[in-house]
């Protein structure tokens, strides 16, 4: 099964924090999440041994330290389907993180 998504991620980093006032005012900025830390989320049950599969965007930070990432990633895992009722058969495909 292949299974594309925006994964939303937000987190707080206090070494990212800072103060508007001491920076003409920025409340938000966006950098290249290959700059900063980001979470290390896997597909353990992908189906091709792929498990770098999320593409590196931009990250929004906020003064705070709130960090909101949101990537797209497409995955492939694998899922037993019965269509012993097809047509009508339901599936469900978990997927492990």
């Amino acid at each position: 099964m292949t299974t594309n998504v925006w994964l939303q991620q937000t987190w707080t980093d206090i070494k990212l924090r800072w103060n508007p006032e001491e920076y003409g005012g920025v409340n938000v900025l966006y950098v290249p999440s290959d700059m900063i830390w980001i979470p290390d989320i896997v597909l353990y049950n992908n189906a091709d041994g792929n498990y770098q599969v999320s593409f590196l965007t931009k990250a929004k930070l906020s003064p705070n330290g709130t960090v909101e990432w949101t990537p797209p990633a497409v995955y492939k895992s694998m899922c037993q389907i019965n269509v012993e009722w097809f047509p009508f058969d339901e599936q469900i495909c978990e997927m492990k993180f």
